[in-house]
């Protein structure tokens, strides 16, 4: 590793020293962009007119550059025109698009996005390290520059079973691998303020090595000094304005996703706080909504629309990212030196991308790839990872009643409980031949969990009030164990659709009186495809809708009321996106059900089904 260091540096200096020559005028330039308005990220201003000469994959003039033109030189008008860095997102979960990483750069790179970073705890949760090595390699030597952080949350909590480990040592030898920097998000704080040994590990290493720890969710008074004293130095889900705020104040770095964040925005809008330390981010985005709204564009889109000043929506999602994951040496802005990523924009406003140019090429124009990606289909490693113990049967999701009742007492989660206690969801439910049984009528399905990673045949069974009228749903796409979610109105359903989810190899299935109603296989660690974004959008639209059928024809008492405005909306429209992140064992997730049963997880303490 040290060999390819010496040779990466010893390449880099002959590299600059090419770009010295061309900046000076002795050799010419490969492209030069010319008469274009600058959106200079560093100063906040737009410049005009500016060239832009470029050499091999990155910038070494940005001025006049009449005296790099040479012979061969290819000269772009680009006058009237602004240009923006690529965009640099700063916390995504390519694994959240059902995509696989070549498949996920084909959508979002014609969109601007020309760098992210990964945390890849998603896959880790069945790969581990294997994970992090196919990302690596599916994006090796693409336009897009994706650096891969090293999970921290593998696994998720102490009540889960996942097919993944990573501790301290493996994090050695993944940081040791080129484009592997960083720490995922941290989501369990009590566990390391309890000195948890696996994540102090990691936590240690990081400290050791100088690598930047993420966070996750919002802090604040002595709870935020705790977090911090650890090490952890940005979150992506403030809770409140107030709480992001005095985040920014304790010297963390806030990645905002506009769509939640619409107070907070707002608020900052109407602060005197330096923007420097705020940036824009995506974090999870099926393929469909890539493709209907777009990726890190979006939110600058979105941003500009609630009044953020343009350049500094811009800085938000270029320069702002770079100088947090400390790559500004070579991204995040158009200066000498740094990768000429350059998007080319005709409407500031309306993050309008007509060209975009990348590793000192253009890669696309007017919203399409100009040359194909490479294909990079996976590797037989990354596939057959739904290992169950047997096939599951009706009898496995029975709740067997106590002797002589007619009715139970029973917990019943209502989608994204995140509050109060657990007596506010007890609720009576009928029993039948010393069966428990959910009641549709009053929108209560039954939702079970199943290992699928190490065939321990471990199944946790709750009851839920999801607001089916009819058949099953199963998914191997659940945060952040990622075993199988079933959630139906019957026992042989949720038994055909989970052994159909093992058929499949990974994916998502709805039916009805043991039919399929509609599927979509993600075979790459029970995750993505490699099939194309608009394949494997259709199929989410398909299953949405057969999702949504199976709500139909009854009174669904869901309580959307007690629920934020995007996640009651996407309940009622996308509820399986809703169902994947309905058991996260992290913070601010209350009671949850696992493969090994249902938790209080402020305590991770069990919790009895019936009562």
């Amino acid at each position: 590793m040290r060999q390819f260091r010496r040779d990466l540096a010893s390449d880099e200096a002959a590299l600059r020293r090419k770009l010295i020559s061309v900046a000076l005028g002795k050799s010419p330039a490969d492209l030069v962009l010319q008469g274009g308005r600058l959106v200079n990220v560093y100063t906040g201003e737009v410049e005009e007119p500016v060239d832009i000469a470029i050499s091999g994959e990155r910038i070494a003039l940005v001025g006049d550059a009449t005296g790099c033109i040479g012979r061969m030189t290819h000269v772009v008008n680009v006058k009237g025109a602004y240009l923006v860095p690529g965009f640099v997102d700063p916390h995504y979960h390519i694994e959240s698009s059902r995509l696989a990483p070549w498949r996920h750069a084909e959508v979002t790179l014609p969109r601007g996005i020309t760098v992210l970073v990964e945390d890849p705890h998603e896959a880790c949760a069945s790969g581990s390290l294997d994970a992090i090595r196919y990302i690596l390699e599916n994006t090796e030597g693409l336009p897009q520059k994706v650096y891969v952080q090293v999970s921290s949350a593998t696994p998720p909590s102490n009540v889960e079973t996942t097919g993944g480990y990573i501790g301290a040592q493996e994090a050695r030898e993944a940081l040791s691998w080129p484009r592997v920097m960083g720490l995922g998000e941290m989501m369990d704080p009590q566990r390391i303020y309890n000195g948890d040994e696996r994540l102090w590990g990691l936590l240690e290493l990081a400290i050791e090595t100088g690598q930047p720890i993420e966070g996750h969710s919002g802090f604040s008074g002595k709870n935020l000094s705790a977090y911090a004293s650890a090490g952890i130095g940005s979150t992506h889900s403030p809770r409140t304005p107030e709480q992001a705020i005095e985040m920014l104040r304790r010297g963390f770095f806030i990645q905002l996703k506009v769509e939640r964040e619409i107070p907070t925005l707002r608020r900052l809008l109407e602060s005197q706080i330096d923007w420097s330390r705020v940036g824009l981010a995506v974090d999870d985005r099926p393929a469909e909504r890539l493709l209907e709204i777009g990726g890190l564009d979006n939110e600058v889109r979105s941003a500009i629309k609630l009044g953020v000043p343009p350049i500094r929506a811009y800085q938000m999602a270029t320069i702002n990212n770079a100088r947090h994951w400390r790559l500004d040496r070579d991204h995040g802005g158009i200066a000498p030196g740094r990768y000429a990523d350059i998007l080319v924009i005709t409407d500031l406003e309306g993050v309008v991308v007509s060209r975009v140019f990348a590793n000192g090429r253009e890669v696309a124009r007017d919203g399409e790839l100009i040359q194909p990606l490479p294909a990079r289909y996976a590797p037989a490693y990354a596939r057959e990872t739904v290992r169950l113990a047997r096939k599951v049967t009706a009898d496995d999701f029975r709740v067997a009643a106590p002797p002589g009742r007619h009715d139970v007492r029973a917990l019943v989660i209502p989608p994204c409980f995140w509050t109060g206690t657990k007596d506010d969801i007890i609720q009576p439910l009928p029993v039948r031949d010393g069966e428990v049984l959910p009641d549709p009528s009053r929108g209560i399905n039954k939702v079970a969990v199943v290992e699928r990673h190490r065939e321990t045949g471990k199944i946790g069974i709750s009851f839920w009030q999801w607001g089916f009228q009819r058949g099953a749903v199963a998914m191997s796409v659940l945060h952040d164990s990622h075993n199988i979610s079933v959630v139906g109105t019957n026992d042989r359903d949720m038994a055909f659709a989970v052994n159909r989810i093992a058929e499949l190899q990974g994916g998502i299935v709805v039916v009805e009186d043991g039919k399929v109603l509609a599927e979509l296989a993600l075979p790459i660690f029970g995750l993505m495809s490699d099939a194309p974004a608009e394949e494997v959008a259709a199929g989410i639209r398909k299953l949405e809708q057969a999702a949504v059928s199976l709500r139909k024809g009854g009174e669904s008492t869901v309580p959307v009321h007690r629920m934020p405005y995007h996640l009651a909306q996407a309940l009622e429209q996308q509820p399986l996106d809703v169902l994947s992140f309905a058991f996260l064992t992290c913070d601010p997730w209350r009671y949850v059900i696992t493969d090994q049963g249902i938790f209080d997880m402020v305590d991770e303490t069990p919790v009895p089904l019936l009562w």
